[in-house]
């Protein structure tokens, strides 16, 4: 993908969705969910309308409808059930929507106004979990079905990327051994850097030795980052709910020969599976894994 154009490789697709190319090409053949413009060469091009429709229908189908449900549902049923699922557990005068409103004029001095006070008042672990996190998936859903552009969007996730990063950076030096080594990989999706940036701040803070190479990254760099420095947890990025049981046995197969203790897979989308090898542990959100880390030792 071009800075600054509106049009999309399937791969593209790939790593915003976190739906794997040929799933969508699949839906594509049986379901007609996009209908992409080719190249005299048969490449497949997407506009942003068909990438937000792909994100609509990854998040509703993460919520538990089946593609064969989503595949019938008219645009204007898909974008309201996505806003229906998404507010659900919007209420109060704090609520994601409400605090937005000062951040889509591009007023950053105005949009940290309203989001540090929760830093403050809450310490960045409960503002994250009770308030950022959410703000940012209802922009990102609001991109979605066409509340926001999608420069506001971006603009929203970098301002509560700063403020991730500029937590971490005061974090006071250990003044004791770290406790353990662990290493984060994100191998599939970008829409959930921040995410993976609180995780990596939560580690930080509770003393585990953190090895974070940010972006993205095939999870064969999981044996070369171990060849070079060894560690005992591994952290993996699951937010594609395309995330496959091979992958998984996958990371479990690495995770016995490098003798790895445990690998933990976080946001992993919902699902109803129960056949989880020992050492991997999966975590659905922020909450979830912060209860997993303080669990370890």
């Amino acid at each position: 993908m071009e800075e600054g154009t509106n049009v999309f490789t399937i791969k593209d697709l790939e790593n915003l969705s976190g739906i794997k190319a040929h799933t969508i090409r699949i839906w594509e053949k049986r379901y007609r969910i996009l209908e992409p413009d080719r190249t005299e060469s048969n490449i497949r091009s997407y506009s942003e309308t068909e990438l937000k429709k792909i994100l609509n229908v990854a998040y509703l189908n993460r919520n538990g409808l089946k593609i064969s449900k989503i595949a019938k549902l008219s645009e204007e049923e898909l974008t309201e059930r996505v806003m229906t699922i998404s507010g659900r557990h919007e209420t109060g005068g704090n609520s994601p929507g409400k605090i937005l409103m000062s951040g889509i004029n591009f007023n950053e001095s105005l949009f940290r106004e309203a989001l540090e006070p929760f830093v403050s008042k809450y310490g960045l672990e409960e503002a994250y979990i009770k308030y950022l996190c959410p703000l940012l998936e209802k922009a990102r859903l609001l991109w979605q079905t066409g509340g926001l552009s999608r420069a506001q969007e971006q603009f929203v996730r970098n301002v509560i990327r700063q403020i991730l990063i500029l937590e971490d950076i005061s974090l006071a030096a250990p003044t004791v051994k770290p406790k353990t080594s662990v290493a984060m990989i994100n191998t599939s999706d970008n829409l959930s850097e921040n995410n993976f940036l609180f995780y990596k701040y939560l580690l930080k803070k509770r003393g585990f030795d953190t090895i974070f190479t940010g972006g993205i990254l095939p999870a064969s760099e999981i044996i070369e980052i171990h060849k070079i420095k060894q560690f005992e947890y591994l952290i993996v990025n699951s937010y594609s709910f395309d995330f496959s049981k091979k992958n998984i046995s996958y990371f479990s197969s690495i995770g016995k020969s490098l003798l790895i203790r445990k690998i933990i897979l976080t946001d992993y989308p919902e699902s109803d599976e129960k056949r989880i090898p020992e050492n991997i542990i999966i975590t659905r959100n922020p909450e979830e894994f912060r209860t997993v880390v303080d669990s370890l030792k």
